[in-house]
């Protein structure tokens, strides 16, 4: 079977509707139909994120799951099972929006496929979005995935956009507010039929989460600065080890755990042979200033806010809808698995992928890091 995009029709009350059509009967009749909802669908790899053209269409597997059928014309197909159906996704739309979520990424739409799903848009995506449409209605952009939330009653979290802030510095209580207001206001115009989510005390928690990362913050940016000047050309094979261990005394400097994601983000800039995600993310040079680091650091808090959303809410079908490929790719990359609340805090098990830490570093960082 070929899963056409445009078969995603206007969601019922209990999510999207996938309607798959076969385009030849195996034995020559015709061509069968299924049609089903409340589906998961399985995130894709590492591989196929790095190697597919997001601007000119996708062609990916598709392994769908637990799909509620609701209509079929297939002979001796029990409506009451849920349906487990694998295709090829050829599809022509590009991917300005890619979600990811826990075990992968998908094609935004794709990965918010449940009632319960929650969207959690950068700011990039929210320009996307409010360009794609007006009052619900599609300005006539080159087709896209974000264009099948027309109509969709998908529920929209705004808070990266207010806690990006506008400028290259955590933002204040006053800016946090204006740009919260501008966010909902933006979301609610271009996509009516969707649920903004703006209570209870959204200002009030987000001003408590910004303080929250203040600190954090802080002791980031210092230690990116600290790290940057040996770090902003590629690093050669006889140094590596040498900057290995100055990255991990760095964050002991600098108060950072050695576990975190910056962390692993510095590292695998060191063992790089090439142009890496994490080197294209955190845009080393020489004179790198706490301005360069918060950049780099707001697309790391997106990643540490969706961990959170997956630990402390795994009922909900959580994505941070991104367009940046790079974050993407580093978030695939560092295989977050295991992912629980810890007290105050959230633990996970991260399993770098080769193209983040290639042997024997990965195993190295598995040993010295790995447990922090």
């Amino acid at each position: 079977m070929t899963a056409e995009p445009h078969t995603i029709q206007p969601p019922p009350p209990g999510g999207n509707l996938f309607v798959f059509q076969e385009e030849v009967h195996p034995d020559g009749g015709t061509p069968r139909r299924i049609a089903f909802t409340e589906v998961d669908i399985r995130p894709r790899p590492y591989e196929e994120l790095a190697a597919a053209r997001l601007h000119e269409g996708i062609t990916i597997p598709l392994d769908m799951y637990n799909g509620r059928i609701v209509d079929t014309d297939i002979a001796d197909v029990d409506t009451s099972n849920y349906a487990h159906l694998k295709a090829t996704l050829v599809s022509p739309l590009s991917a300005q929006g890619i979600g990811l979520v826990h075990g992968g990424w998908l094609p935004s739409t794709l990965a918010a496929t449940r009632s319960n799903a929650v969207v959690l848009p950068d700011r990039n995506i929210v320009t996307q979005i409010v360009g794609r449409f007006a009052s619900g209605k599609l300005t006539g952009r080159k087709p896209d995935f974000l264009d099948l939330f027309e109509r969709s009653t998908v529920r929209i979290n705004p808070m990266l956009y207010a806690l990006e802030g506008n400028g290259r510095s955590l933002p204040d209580p006053g800016l946090v507010q204006s740009q919260l207001d501008e966010a909902i206001g933006k979301l609610g115009t271009a996509l009516p039929s969707a649920t903004i989510m703006t209570g209870p005390g959204p200002l009030a928690g987000l001003l408590g989460l910004i303080e929250d990362i203040r600190p954090g913050m802080a002791r980031k940016q210092k230690f990116l600065r600290q790290i940057a000047p040996r770090l902003s050309a590629q690093v050669a094979r006889r140094d590596r080890d040498a900057r290995w261990n100055e990255v991990l005394a760095a964050a002991r400097d600098c108060g950072v755990t050695s576990g975190a994601l910056v962390v692993l983000a510095a590292l695998s800039v060191v063992v790089d042979s090439g142009a890496c995600a994490a080197r294209r993310m955190l845009k080393f040079h020489a004179a790198y200033s706490d301005a360069d680091a918060y950049n780099a650091l707001a697309d790391l808090n997106a990643l540490e806010l969706l961990l959170y959303c997956l630990a402390y809410f795994p009922e909900m079908q959580t994505q941070l809808c991104n367009g940046d490929r790079n974050l993407a790719l580093f978030w695939v990359g560092a295989g977050a698995s295991g992912i629980v609340p810890d007290g105050n805090s959230i633990s996970c098990t991260l399993t770098p992928h080769p193209a983040i830490l290639p042997d024997p570093y990965a195993e190295r960082w598995a040993d010295e890091v790995a447990g922090t």
